[in-house]
C-alpha cells in the first residue's frame, strides 16, 4: 500500500513562526511498517499546491495525520480531502489521545490512534491491508473509530512498549530535502525518552505515555540506542534538539549521556539542544560544565513566574527566583542560549504580578522567550477542575495554541490575559532593545555565542523577519506596553528578594521595517542604535 504521512499546517501565532520541528511522531510510525511506500508532507515546510497535493492523493491509499490541538481543524480538512480521493484516514497525537471522542466522530475520520502509536499503527495497518493476522477490529488496542451502525467504539488503552529500544530507528529518510530550523539552524529531533515522573495536573503528557492501571510512566532508550540515533542523523544540520519532556530529570543517566558524547567527539560537529529544569541545574553546577563541553549550546528552561505561590502551585517547590538567576548566569556565562518560558496568568495572579514576570524576563536577559497564556488541555484533570469552575471561555480549539487564552482566571479575564500576552512580547522583543543586544552578542566574533555567525542570515531571516513579523500581523508593537510595565521601578517594589536591585536596560524601539530592508543585516543595528 502506498501510505502518505501528514503533518497538518503550522499554527498562526506563537513560536510556531520561528520554529519548525519535524514530526518524529510521524516517521516513528512509518518505520514499524517498512514494506509499504511511505511518503511525507508537512504543511509547516512543504510548498502546498491544491492540484498536485490532490494528485498525490490520487495515488495514496491510506493517510496517517499526526495533530495537536490547535491544529485539530486543519486535519479535519486535509482528512475531508483525503475521503474525496477514496483514501482510509488515521488520526493520530495528542488530540485524539486527549479528546478521542470528538475525533472518531468526525465523518472524514475512519480511525483514531490514542496514545502511543507504533504498536496500534502497525496493528492497524496490517488488518487494513488484508488482515493476514486475522485480528478483529475490537482487539486493537488504542483504537478509537466508528461502527457499522454508526457508533463510537473506543477499544481498550494500549499498554506501553516497556522498551524503547523495541521501536525500530525513525524513517528519517523521509525529512530528506525538507528544511526544519531551530532559531536559524537547521535541526533534527531525537528523543531519548517518554513521559516524566512527576504528575502535574495541568499536563497533557500524563494522557500520552501512561498505562490505564497507573499513573505517569516514566520510559528511557539505552546509551546505545541513543548514540545510534545521532549517528543516523545527516550531520549537514547544525543541531539536534533532545525533545524530551525532561532530558536531565535522572542526572546521573544525563551525565552518561553526556559523557558518552563527549567521548564520541561528535559535539566537534553538532550542536545539541534540549529541555531542563532550574532546581536540577542549581543543585548540579557540575551538570551545566558538562552540558558545554558536549556541545549543547541551547538550553530550554521554563521560568514560569517570579511569584513563589504560583511557582509551589506548578510542581516548582524547590525552585525560587534566585535559584533561577543563577542558572542563567551561569549558562549564558559558558556561551549557552536560554530559551525560556513564562506562563501568563496563572490562578491567583494579578495584572500586576503578570507584568513583574514580563520585567522579571527581561531582567534576565534571556535570550528567546515563550509567553504562554495558562491552558487547560482537554482531558487533563487541570481542564475538568476549569471546567467545573466554569472558567472556560471557549470550545474553539485553534485557541488552544499557547498564544491565544482559552480561559479565564478569578483574577483576569481572558480578554485582559490576551492583552498581557501581546504587552509580554511587545516589553520584550521591542521595546527593550532585544535586538540590538543579541545582534551585539551574537555577531562578536570573539565572544561567547560566536557559535550563531554560521546561523546568522537564517536567524536574522526567520527568527527577525518571522518573529517580529508575526508580532506585528497580530497588532503588536511597543504602544501595547502599558504604563504601570514602563515604570518599572515602582512595578517591581514588594516582592520579596533582591530582584529589583538588577539593572534594568532599556533602548527606543527598532522598526521592524529597517530590519527588513536592511542589506547589510546585522551591521546595521550599530547604526540604528546610534
Amino acid at each position: 500500500m502506498k501510505i502518505l504521512y501528514i503533518n497538518p499546517a503550522r499554527l498562526e501565532a506563537g513560536m510556531d513562526a520561528i520554529i519548525k520541528g519535524a514530526p518524529l511522531s510521524l516517521i516513528s510510525i512509518a518505520a514499524m511498517v517498512p514494506e509499504h511506500d511511505a511518503k511525507l508532507f508537512d504543511f509547516k515546510v512543504d510548498k502546498y499546491r491544491e492540484k498536485s497535493f490532490r494528485r498525490e492523493l490520487n495515488r495514496t491509499d491510506v493517510v496517517a495525520i499526526t495533530s495537536m490541538t490547535p491544529q485539530i481543524y486543519h486535519a479535519f480538512e486535509v482528512a475531508e480531502m483525503a475521503k474525496e480521493h477514496g483514501c482510509i484516514t488515521i488520526l493520530g497525537g495528542y488530540h485524539p489521545t486527549l479528546a478521542p471522542e470528538f475525533v472518531a466522530n468526525h465523518k472524514s475520520v475512519d480511525y483514531a490512534v490514542r496514545g502511543e502509536g507504533e504498536h496500534t499503527f502497525k496493528e492497524l495497518i496490517d488488518y487494513i491491508d488484508g488482515n493476514k493476522s486475522n485480528v478483529a477490529l475490537k482487539d486493537i488496542d488504542g483504537l478509537s473509530y466508528k461502527n457499522q451502525e454508526g457508533k463510537i467504539i473506543h477499544n481498550k488503552e494500549r499498554h506501553l512498549e516497556p522498551n524503547l529500544d523495541n521501536f525500530p530507528l525513525p524513517r528519517r529518510d523521509l525529512l530528506k530535502g525538507k528544511n526544519y530550523s531551530y532559531l536559524g539552524a537547521t535541526t533534527r529531533q531525537i528523543e531519548t525518552s517518554r513521559g516524566c515522573p512527576h504528575n502535574c495536573k495541568f499536563c497533557c503528557i500524563i494522557k500520552m505515555w501512561r498505562n490505564s492501571d497507573q499513573h505517569m510512566i516514566y520510559r528511557t532508550k539505552s546509551i546505545k540506542r541513543i548514540m545510534q540515533e545521532i549517528y543516523d542523523v545527516d550531520w549537514k544540520n547544525r543541531f539536534i534538539f533532545f525533545c524530551d519532556d525532561n532530558f536531565s530529570i535522572n542526572v546521573k543517566r544525563a551525565n552518561k549521556i553526556l559523557d558518552t558524547i563527549i567521548r564520541s567527539g561528535v559535539q566537534n560537529k553538532l550542536h545539541f539542544s534540549c529541555q531542563s529544569r532550574v532546581d536540577t541545574l542549581y543543585n548540579n553546577p557540575d551538570l551545566i560544565n558538562k552540558f558545554h563541553k558536549a556541545g549543547f549550546r541551547q538550553i530550554f528552561l521554563g521560568i514560569e513566574s517570579i511569584h513563589q505561590q504560583s511557582l509551589d502551585a506548578m510542581n516548582k517547590k524547590n525552585t525560587t527566583s534566585e535559584m533561577v538567576k543563577t542558572v542563567v548566569k551561569r549558562l549564558r556565562d559558558l556561551g549557552i542560549s536560554i530559551f525560556g518560558g513564562v506562563i501568563i496568568g496563572f490562578p491567583g495572579e494579578t495584572k500586576r504580578m503578570v507584568r513583574q514576570n514580563i520585567q522579571y524576563a527581561v531582567d534576565l536577559n534571556l535570550d528567546c522567550v515563550q509567553f504562554t497564556p495558562i491552558t487547560a488541555f482537554p482531558g487533563t484533570e487541570f481542564y475538568n477542575e476549569m471546567s467545573d469552575k466554569k472558567m472556560i471561555t471557549t470550545q474553539n480549539y485553534k485557541f488552544y495554541d499557547l498564544f491565544h487564552p482559552m480561559m479565564r482566571t478569578e483574577q483576569l479575564s481572558s480578554k485582559e490575559m490576551q492583552n498581557l500576552v501581546a504587552e509580554a512580547y511587545a516589553e520584550f522583543y521591542l521595546a527593550s532593545g532585544w535586538i540590538i543586544k543579541r545582534g551585539k552578542e551574537y555577531m562578536n566574533p570573539f565572544g561567547k555565542f560566536n557559535w550563531m555567525i554560521p546561523s546568522m542570515t537564517k536567524l536574522i531571516k526567520q527568527g527577525i523577519m518571522g518573529g517580529l513579523g508575526m508580532l506585528y500581523s497580530q497588532g503588536i508593537t511597543s504602544k501595547v506596553v502599558s504604563d504601570e510595565l514602563k515604570d518599572t521601578n515602582n512595578l517591581m517594589v514588594g516582592i520579596n528578594s533582591d530582584y529589583e536591585n538588577l539593572p534594568h536596560i532599556y533602548s527606543k524601539e527598532i522598526q521592524l521595517s529597517q530590519i527588513l530592508t536592511s542589506k547589510k543585516k546585522m551591521a546595521k543595528l550599530e547604526k540604528i542604535e546610534a
